[in-house]
């Protein structure tokens, strides 16, 4: 190659190192640009994880101390309640959250109750608020979120009538009986110092506890414990217990019945459960059941007492002018619908009385009577105004589609009581209480039912209380019945102290 073509291609090479040098710099610069890219994007991808990891831990913060709050305020005695702004502080990973909780109190009338009037009001509700802070990431703002709830207060009373049916002489029920625990607690106990019959399609939301034996027929549901101290007995593959099946001083015969836990007793145990290795135990040493005595109630001077210290000083006394003994016969009387209405053949005076002023109430009030006839209703609906109990000497006896309501929204306790001095035998004098033939009571009014004699309801009944019979406690048919625990005042080692609060969550949500 000549001299002059080796100049050119040493000038072509020249020139392109210059191009490569240009090449080369530009892929430095533009990855250079993508790494500092895919940098940001990293970084903002680990800020808005971070920022989700704090929010889904403050919602989480916030809402478990709201639980927390909600189960302590459930276990604990209403003078020792949390109340008012509580803040705690705790670390979680990487997260330091802080809290800030607000518990408010109101009455029934929807009142702010203060903190300091806890143990001496009846609650009704609490509102509970939880705000939880997580602290800032760098370049975020806090993560901050509030989770809030408004629960029911239902109070449970530290009293001796912890029962929801006390059948002194027995329990049976024949057909069709539904026992509910307090907001779907199986808190619902069925108490006797003689023998339970469960004949057909009854569902108990507690225990059954008898001193004698349990006798389960057909369909008999049991959510918690069977516990007998002479033996028990069932006989259809409908029957399930849930809990355990005990018994003290006798056997256990499940035949082809279910059974939740555990068989255990002092005599033998069968049935086909018992295929189960360990689900079946017998020759043991077992519990007797806990022994409850009836309690005396009677009506006297300590008793009134006892009741007017706790706002029942209105006492009407029967017979009384226009109201005597035996069947109403006077005057049409004008009740809550406003209309004039007979009542002859159809009410006591007691009854009569109840028809056209317990609408009108204004405080607590006692009825008390001391007719040897019973308080009758006879197809007669009854308001009540405010609470009312009833003492009467020859007991009660409802019937024929009667219906007794509350004239408002706001709770109402009703007594229907016999004494226990109003008696000879008690346990052997009939039936002191019977509700008969579609006697419905509005879910705003409870009831105790209290007789030293039997107490009977029958035919597409509705109860929400509690059942106290010294006699025999009978449901013929068709209970829908809510258990409900009411104060009161005159029974031996009674109180009227309210013990503790169950609760009914009405919402929880969050709340931005």
């Amino acid at each position: 190659m000549s001299g002059r073509g080796l100049h050119r291609l040493r000038e072509r090479a020249r020139q392109d190192d210059g191009v490569a040098i240009v090449a080369a710099v530009s892929v430095a610069m533009l990855v250079g640009m993508l790494a500092l890219a895919i940098v940001a994007v990293a970084v903002y991808e680990t800020r808005a994880t971070g920022r989700d990891r704090a929010r889904s831990v403050a919602v989480a913060a916030a809402e478990a101390r709201v639980d927390k709050l909600i189960a302590s305020i459930q276990a604990t005695a209403p003078a020792s309640l949390p109340c008012g702004q509580l803040t705690d502080s705790f670390t979680l990973a990487a997260d330091s959250v802080d809290r800030t909780a607000t518990v408010t109190y109101y009455d029934a009338a929807g009142a702010e109750v203060p903190c300091g009037s806890l143990a001496t009001t009846r609650l009704a509700q609490a509102a509970i608020r939880t705000t939880a802070d997580t602290g800032p990431i760098v370049g975020t703002q806090p993560a901050e979120r509030t989770v809030e709830t408004l629960v029911r207060l239902n109070p449970s009373f530290g009293n001796d009538l912890d029962k929801a049916i006390f059948g002194n002489a027995g329990v049976r029920l024949a057909n069709q009986a539904n026992i509910y625990g307090q907001n779907g607690q199986p808190d619902a106990d069925v108490y006797t110092n003689g023998d339970v019959y469960c004949s057909n399609n009854q569902h108990f939301f507690g225990s059954l506890i008898a001193q004698g034996q349990i006798r389960l027929e057909n369909t008999c549901t049991i959510e918690v414990d069977a516990h007998a101290r002479t033996g028990i007995t069932a006989t259809n593959p409908g029957v399930t217990i849930n809990g355990r099946a005990l018994v003290s001083s006798g056997n256990i015969s499940l035949g082809p019945a279910k059974l939740g836990q555990q068989a255990r007793a002092s005599g033998t145990v069968s049935g086909n459960v018992c295929s189960t290795s360990g689900k079946c135990v017998g020759g043991q040493s077992v519990p007797a059941p806990a022994t409850a005595t009836f309690p005396i109630l009677n009506w006297n001077a300590t008793t009134q007492s006892e009741w007017a210290a706790n706002g029942y000083t209105t006492v009407v006394t029967f017979p009384r002018t226009g109201f005597a003994c035996g069947w109403y016969n006077g005057p049409n009387l004008v009740g809550r619908d406003g209309k004039s209405k007979s009542l002859n053949g159809k009410a006591d005076g007691v009854g009569a009385w109840m028809y056209a002023n317990a609408w009108k109430l204004t405080g607590p009030t006692i009825l008390v009577s001391t007719c040897t006839d019973k308080v009758t209703l006879q197809g007669v609906d009854v308001a009540i105004n405010d609470n009312l109990a009833i003492f009467a000497k020859g007991g009660m006896t409802f019937s024929n589609q009667t219906q007794i309501y509350a004239t408002t929204s706001i709770h109402r306790n009703l007594y229907l009581i016999q004494p226990y001095d109003s008696v000879s035998a008690p346990g052997s004098c009939g039936d002191g209480i019977s509700l008969d033939n579609q006697v419905t009571v509005q879910n705003t009014v409870d009831v105790l039912m209290y007789s030293p004699c039997s107490i009977r309801k029958a035919n597409n009944t509705e109860h929400y209380g509690q059942i106290y019979a010294g006699g025999t406690a009978t449901i013929d048919n068709r209970l829908e019945m809510y258990y409900q625990p009411l104060p009161v005042w005159g029974v031996q080692s009674a109180t009227s102290s309210v013990e503790y609060y169950n609760l009914e969550i009405l919402y929880k949500r969050e709340n931005a």
